[in-house]
């Protein structure tokens, strides 16, 4: 497939998660069952990242990460580390190691915790001779919406102000940037240094949806319009039946990006 400037730059901010999948290799899969494999092979030409999370790496483990990165793509370990700093600290050794380009935590585990995950990426970096991970806090989940945020989570002030303030802690801590949806980035953009990243899932195709849990969504040309760095796009890409259906959505993502790079 070719690609203009611009929609090679797209292709780069692109990010697909690879959960729901049973299958880690093409030879092991039933012929009409998607695979790790086969869903990295045919989505390369439109997807420069691939988010193997929790899902997937629990069923799969280190071979998942392994397997992207032999069709030479990018891998977001989306984690969301969330435990004692010591414990944070160890896994984000481990991510280092595994030369992952990026992994993520939760902005609420604090910033001791933040900071240990960034001192055990540094030195995973260093036991294993690869660069150094780049480090995403998860401010509010985007299947989180003011009424979950107060009446079941006991959160003062709403969604925007809570993304601000963690985004803020992320900062302090010196992480490269934080998960957030793309509708709150009007309201944080300003207050953060401009080289901040901003990973924003709950991304719906231009012509495509969403998922059904996510409460705040945004279309690709929106989210980079408003400062989106990595847009993570799932059903709105492989929700289509058939191979050609879901390149052709990959493709029309692009070209909705490229409009505002």
């Amino acid at each position: 497939m070719n690609l203009t400037d611009k929609q090679e730059k797209a292709r780069a901010m692109v990010c697909l998660p690879l959960d729901g999948i049973q299958y880690l290799r093409k030879a092991s899969a039933p012929i009409d069952e998607v695979s790790i494999e086969s869903r990295v092979e045919e989505l390369s030409p439109v997807v420069g990242l691939f988010k193997i999370g929790k899902e997937s790496y629990t069923r799969f483990g280190p071979d998942s990460v392994r397997l992207v990165q032999g069709y030479g793509a990018d891998v977001f370990l989306d984690l969301k580390y969330h435990d004692i700093p010591n414990t944070v600290r160890g896994a984000a050794d481990a991510a280092a190691q595994l030369g992952v380009y990026m992994f993520n935590v939760h902005a609420s585990g604090g910033l001791e915790m933040m900071k240990a995950a960034k001192e055990g990426a540094r030195e995973g970096a260093e036991k294993s001779g690869k660069l150094v991970p780049k480090i995403t806090a998860v401010t509010i989940l985007t299947s989180i919406d003011d009424n979950i945020l107060k009446n079941e989570l006991g959160y003062g002030g709403d969604v925007q102000y809570n993304v601000l303030r963690l985004a803020k802690l992320a900062n302090q801590a010196e992480l490269d940037g934080v998960v957030c949806s793309a509708a709150d980035l009007y309201a944080i953009k300003n207050e953060l240094p401009e080289n901040f990243m901003y990973v924003t899932p709950g991304i719906k195709g231009p012509n495509t949806p969403a998922g059904k849990d996510q409460k705040r969504v945004f279309t690709p040309g929106n989210a980079v319009q408003d400062g989106s760095s990595i847009l993570v796009i799932g059903r709105a890409i492989t929700g289509p039946k058939t191979s050609e259906e879901r390149v052709q959505a990959g493709y029309e993502v692009l070209e909705d990006m490229a409009k505002h790079l």
